[in-house]
């Protein structure tokens, strides 16, 4: 089952203002989540409510299932020093 992928405000910032091998890599690695939701690596983010993290590369996704597990929601997308800021 594919989900929906809704883009937060925060990531779409960060994607309209990365480079272009950047936001390939981290585009395809959304596609992918759609489909595979919990792939190997992914982790639950301590203190934040059902929400998980994947590593690419530098540069970590915050994600989360929302409308009963049908739409992906990217929360956030950064480099690993400033994504976990609030």
């Amino acid at each position: 089952m594919v989900l929906d992928i809704s883009i937060g405000p925060k990531a779409d910032r960060f994607l309209q203002g990365t480079d272009q091998q950047s936001f390939d890599r981290l585009s395809r690695k959304i596609r992918e989540l759609a489909n595979k939701p919990h792939p190997r690596g992914a982790r639950k983010i301590v203190g934040e409510e059902g929400v998980f993290r994947i590593r690419v590369g530098v540069h970590r996704i915050l994600y989360s299932l929302e409308n009963r597990d049908q739409t992906l929601l990217i929360v956030n997308i950064d480099k690993r020093s400033r994504v976990y800021k609030r």
